[in-house]
């Protein structure tokens, strides 16, 4: 019987840990947000942190256009991160997205864009 709980237990363990993305280091953060689409509830507001062919450098893209570029990458917890990135067409102005890699979402100024379940 004891071993059935130990096995049971390992198990859960393995299970729950599988799908979950830990932020470690900044190419943590970078690997799981590439490739991916975030978006607003009614989906006309699309986001992506991810290479952006036209910097030649990792950027924010806000529906198909690089907006924010140098970007730099603060890890609050193994599932929660911020990125600042610098506009590239004003000179003082930067954005802040938080990442939240339970929740699959990320969200600047109390507006949230999600991956589309």
């Amino acid at each position: 019987m004891k071993k059935l709980i130990v096995l049971s237990f390992l198990f859960l363990s393995v299970n729950l840990s599988f799908g979950q993305t830990d932020f470690d280091m900044d190419s943590d953060v970078l690997s799981y947000l590439g490739g991916k689409t975030f978006s607003n509830e009614d989906q006309s507001i699309k986001v992506k942190i991810d290479y952006a062919s036209d910097l030649g450098s990792w950027g924010i893209i806000l529906n198909g256009k690089t907006t924010h570029f140098n970007l730099d990458i603060q890890i609050l917890s193994p599932t929660k991160a911020v990125i600042t990135g610098e506009s590239l067409n004003n000179p003082d102005g930067v954005i802040n997205m938080r990442i939240n890699s339970v929740t699959n979402c990320i969200e600047n100024e109390g507006d949230y864009y999600c991956l589309k379940k």
